[in-house]
């Protein structure tokens, strides 16, 4: 996965837009690339070579917000809630998973299976998992 033909310059951008979307700190976003904020810093207006491992990190944080994007219509309340509230099924908090490339890769592909679904699963109050077009009387029985 990685950007070829896409200038280093739009795809920091998009990273930038991307994290601070999701909730990160400039600080989670340097750590998560494997460099200092400085660095982070000094390359926002030019960003990094396309076959670079920053670059191909970029691309699938970006990836993965397009995702959380269209799951959720658009709705930056949504995708914190999810990002933050503990996933039965990934038996994890999301944002907590997605610190290196493998848990990015890897919610990722738990989206990408959401979105056979069309909608992102949520949590009910007494902590039962539903998927977000299961009927009333299918979440009643579970």
């Amino acid at each position: 996965m990685h950007a070829m033909g896409t200038s280093p310059a739009v795809v920091m951008k998009a990273y930038v837009m991307a994290y601070e979307s999701m909730g990160m700190t400039r600080l989670e976003a340097a750590n998560l690339l494997g460099i200092s904020e400085v660095a982070l810093d000094q390359s926002l207006y030019v960003g990094f070579e396309e076959t670079s491992q920053e670059c191909e990190v970029q691309v699938a944080l970006i990836r993965l917000y397009h995702l959380l994007f269209a799951l959720s219509d658009g709705d930056s309340r949504l995708i914190s809630e999810w990002l933050n509230r503990f996933n039965f099924h990934l038996n994890a908090v999301p944002v907590t998973v997605c610190h290196n490339l493998a848990g990015i890769l890897y919610l990722t592909d738990y989206l990408e299976d959401m979105r056979a679904g069309d909608a992102m699963p949520f949590v009910d109050i007494k902590g039962h998992i539903h998927a977000a077009n299961d009927t009333e009387e299918e979440q009643f029985h579970r």
